[in-house]
């Protein structure tokens, strides 16, 4: 069924891409190492757990042109998609993709990744393993120069290497759901990194190192065991920061016993309008008039049983309303006039009374 597949593709002499998708193949067949002109070859969701031999033939081949002797082309194989087969290890064939760009192996069953397949894969800046068994990277990860996007999701990784930190060129990398206790001192030295998830693993302090890095802008710590952030976090500058789920966030509830009633800011107005109301205020009376949904609520009044004045519920407790300008202090100068004025009326009453003593002893 495969050579079937292989064969139909292979027809068309310069087919650039090939989609295999569910269709069940176990290995490649060796008509693979025919396709001179193929860019993307996408096999996922197969039952792939090798690559042939021949695979390796995808970066060279020998194509006659017309003229004596066939001349050897480089093909550039930029895609490759090997996502949810069998692999159990990353494929050793891989380091003669020399022109690789973006490499997709996710939901294998990958365990190991040994040296040999980064020594070719010098342009790969795309590389997606989630969903494996791995347990570490290997040192020589430091060959892939060009990587900016790296995703290794759901795997069993308990560290990370120093030597990837000298991948400058890393953007992003995803390293949510593994085993990872800490972060290397050497993550200082990534200074395009953008974006870093490291959701759900056993982080238990905050990666200080972290902080100096000027151009992360997304950092996702969620699900950890951090009890405590750094001062420093306050000086990044970070535009997302997942961090839920952590010991440090975790807030308890406060339950709170409410002994008395407490008004509400309507009840309070109420009671205080339907007073002036009640007191005949020409101002409140005539501008009441123009707000028809107050006078609906202020319709619904009742009178307190306590205090007799009138009210929205009765089982509050009334509020007595008192003008402020009755409490307010005088100050000293104020108290002297006002006691000045006193002592001047008393007099003046008491002049007119020696006054009218007197002309009532002149009458007689």
């Amino acid at each position: 069924m495969s050579e079937k597949l292989f064969f139909k593709a292979i027809q068309s002499q310069r087919t650039s891409v090939l989609v295999i998708n569910g269709k069940d193949l176990t290995s490649l067949p060796s008509l693979i190492q025919k396709m001179n002109y193929l860019k993307i070859l996408d096999l996922k969701f197969n039952q792939i757990s090798k690559l042939c031999p021949e695979f390796i033939n995808l970066t060279q081949a020998y194509i006659f042109t017309g003229q004596c002797s066939p001349s050897p082309q480089y093909f550039k194989l930029r895609t490759l998609n090997l996502g949810n087969n069998k692999l159990e290890e990353v494929p050793e064939e891989l380091r003669t993709l020399n022109n690789l760009e973006t490499l997709y192996l996710s939901g294998n069953l990958i365990k190991s990744f040994s040296s040999i397949p980064c020594a070719g894969l010098v342009n790969l800046n795309f590389l997606n393993m989630n969903n494996n068994l791995l347990l570490k990277l290997p040192p020589e990860i430091n060959r892939l120069k060009n990587l900016k996007y790296l995703s290794l999701n759901h795997n069993r990784l308990i560290g990370i290497p120093k030597e990837l930190c000298s991948l400058t060129f890393l953007y992003e990398i995803q390293l949510n759901y593994n085993q990872i206790v800490s972060i290397p001192e050497e993550f200082k030295d990534m200074k395009n990194l953008s974006r870093l998830s490291l959701a759900r693993n056993c982080i238990k302090e905050f990666p200080i190192v972290l902080c100096v890095l000027k151009k992360l802008r997304v950092l996702d710590l969620a699900g950890n065991f951090i009890q405590t952030v750094p001062k420093e976090l306050q000086d990044m500058k970070l535009r997302v920061f997942f961090c839920e789920e952590n010991p440090f966030v975790k807030k308890h509830p406060i339950y709170i016993e409410q002994k008395e009633d407490i008004l509400t800011l309507k009840e309070i107005t109420a009671r205080y309008i339907l007073n002036e109301m009640t007191e005949q205020d020409p101002w409140y009376l005539q501008g009441i008039e123009d707000f028809p949904e107050i006078l609906n609520i202020l319709a619904r009044k009742r009178t307190c049983v306590l205090c007799g004045k009138r009210v929205l519920f009765p089982d509050i407790k009334c509020v007595t309303f008192k003008h402020q300008a009755k409490k307010m202090k005088k100050t000293k100068n104020l108290m002297n006039i006002s006691n000045l004025t006193i002592k001047i009326t008393k007099l003046y009453k008491r002049e007119r009374q020696i006054i009218t003593l007197t002309n009532q002893i002149k009458n007689k």
